[in-house]
């Protein structure tokens, strides 16, 4: 009798796909002064919403001492920022997991390798692994 209770029941989904808020790319540009001189910066991550994204970037701002100039969606940002790719706000280490906030990730500079490093011995290490043993 339970076989039958269990076919006339509704199958409902675990998610509610009404009230999902789907992930944005958002630009947030930073300054930084040092010495008398102001350096601006721009990063690009992704958030839910302004809340998420305001939490983000205050979160960051903290932990790096910067002041935050302004942040928006990258849709909204017009062609000279929509069309060009910024360093992540948070990277995370190819070789090591360990996730980063350094001014520029060191890249591989091997050909059409996408991988990025949060020091040179990561990288280094990571060259002789996987780009020298073939």
């Amino acid at each position: 009798m339970k076989n039958h209770e269990r076919k006339d029941k509704e199958i409902v989904p675990v998610i509610d796909e009404e009230n999902i808020v789907p992930y944005e790319k958002w630009i947030v540009s930073f300054s930084n002064s040092r010495k008398g001189t102001v350096r601006t910066s721009f990063r690009e991550f992704f958030a839910q919403g302004f809340y998420e994204a305001y939490d983000i970037v205050m979160t960051y701002a903290e932990k790096q001492n910067v002041d935050i100039r302004w942040f928006k969606e990258k849709r909204n940002c017009g062609a000279s920022f929509s069309n060009h790719v910024f360093i992540k706000l948070e990277s995370c280490c190819t070789y090591c997991n360990k996730r980063f906030n350094h001014q520029e990730p060191i890249p591989c500079n091997h050909y059409k390798c996408q991988s990025t490093f949060c020091s040179r011995d990561c990288c280094n290490d990571h060259i002789w692994l996987l780009h020298n043993s073939k």
